[in-house]
């Protein structure tokens, strides 16, 4: 570890940001259990730190604002920090980022999970260093496993990286590669150590979580889940109970044996899918290269919720693909308003640089493109509140997080994604919960009477 000035007892000190994803969220666990082993000391954002790094998103245009925005905020922070850029927008833009004033390190996707190689071996940089190497055939953790999540009660497991689909708007498979799968018994082995380390639920996450042991040969996921709960405990109550969620999932992934599994896993995993739509156009799907059509989509919805009519169902949808015409945003929209659809995750619009789409003509006034989303989030918060509606005096099973909003009440979340606050003391954090939704705050929050609690072991 350098020293940097500093006196021989005296640990460095390193401050992370995360941006983007769950994927992301979980690899900066990973980069600050490397760095904790070797001897460094991980503090808050709002502390004072030697070192300050920030993982970062490319997904949009605003993506990279945002990161350029809080690379400009860390140095006001500690401005004379070593600012390390990780992540997404480094890998493929590092010359940009490099650019940046302030910025001492830049690391790609591959670089950031040696990010305590790459500190070691650098004294105080006169000017950037850049790493940035290309993706591997395959994923191996190298059993380097992650134990611990700062701020977090559930864990985050990365179980699959990359993609192969070439969507004509992403930028992913660049600042990925292809897809690739953590092996099965390393999973095995992950999950074994985090429900030691006590987390009781995990949340399997990838960049295309669906394609997991495609490449390795050891898929579908369907399996590797019915792995992970067969001889599970499969309701609340039962000792050693532990929850699995999916993180989002390509439609088409979401077959007959997958929700099987999740119907024999009883409350062992949470009813939540987050499904990409991108549009509920036809045409617009073509020209965005999505291997469905609406109608495949809304067969998919339409069997989850008839086998789980308490499940939360999300979506992406892109505004202003281009080409997008009025009459193509209005079937989105008749779509969406017909669907069981619960919430929406809705993006402008905006060229990636290197995509197909970047260089399609017809594109959509910025003017525009805002108005139409504005209609749709308008929309969607309307499908989110019919929908948690129809769940007022639902009795559901939360898990009690280790956290308290402003007003001190414990806040926890539901299988299909609710919001819970409950008063209580810390005995009930980080333990499951059946709770009565009772009433829904402005904030999308739900006040709720508690009802039974599993006993801590």
């Amino acid at each position: 570890m350098p020293n940097w000035g500093r006196g021989m007892n005296q640990q460095i000190t390193v401050a992370f940001r995360t941006l983007g994803c769950k994927l992301n969220q979980c690899e900066t666990a990973q980069m600050q259990e490397t760095l904790m082993r070797s001897g460094y000391a991980v503090v808050g954002w709002n502390h004072p730190a030697d070192i300050r790094v920030i993982n970062t998103c490319t997904v949009t245009a605003k993506s990279d604002r945002d990161c350029r925005r809080e690379i400009r905020a860390a140095k006001r922070l500690d401005p004379d920090c070593i600012l390390a850029v990780a992540g997404c927008y480094a890998q493929v833009a590092p010359d940009v980022v490099a650019a940046i004033p302030g910025v001492d390190m830049v690391l790609g996707n591959i670089d950031k999970m040696a990010i305590a190689d790459h500190l070691s071996a650098t004294e105080t940089p006169d000017e950037p260093r850049t790493w940035v190497s290309t993706f591997p055939d395959s994923e191996d953790s190298g059993r380097d496993f992650v134990t611990q999540f700062q701020g977090y009660t559930r864990a985050f497991l990365k179980i699959q990286t990359g993609c192969n689909s070439g969507c004509a708007y992403c930028i992913i498979p660049v600042a990925r590669g292809p897809a690739r799968s953590m092996p099965r018994q390393q999973v095995l082995e992950q999950v074994g150590l985090l429900n030691e380390k006590g987390f009781k639920e995990i949340v399997l996450t990838g960049i295309n979580l669906g394609s997991w042991g495609r490449d390795t040969g050891e898929g579908p996921l369907a399996e590797l889940l019915a792995t992970l709960t067969e001889s599970a405990p499969k309701a609340f109550g039962q000792e050693g109970f532990v929850r699995y969620r999916l993180s989002s999932i390509e439609p088409l992934e979401v077959d007959s044996r997958l929700l099987d599994v999740m119907e024999l896993a009883g409350e062992a995993v949470a009813h939540h899918f987050h499904l990409p739509l991108q549009s509920g156009s036809s045409t617009v799907l073509r020209r965005m290269r999505r291997p469905y059509r609406p109608a495949g989509y809304r067969a998919v919805i339409d069997d989850v919720v008839t086998r789980f009519p308490d499940a939360a169902l999300g979506a992406d949808v892109i505004v202003g693909f281009p080409g997008e015409t009025e009459a193509e945003f209005e079937e989105t929209m008749a779509f969406v308003e017909e669907s069981p659809l619960s919430y929406l995750h809705v993006f402008s619009y905006s060229d990636r640089q290197g995509t197909p789409a970047s260089s399609m003509s017809g594109k959509v006034r910025s003017d525009i493109i805002h108005e139409r989303s504005l209609r749709l989030r308008t929309l969607g918060e309307r499908k989110t509140s019919e929908f948690f509606q129809k769940a007022l005096g639902s009795l559901e099973v939360a898990l009690v997080l280790k956290e308290r909003d402003r007003d001190g009440l414990l806040q926890g979340v539901t299988g299909n994604y609710a919001e819970v606050l409950l008063p209580g003391d810390d005995s009930l954090m980080n333990t499951f919960v059946r709770v009565v939704l009772e009433e829904r705050r402005s904030d999308g929050r739900w006040l709720v009477s508690l009802t039974g609690r599993v006993p801590k072991p």
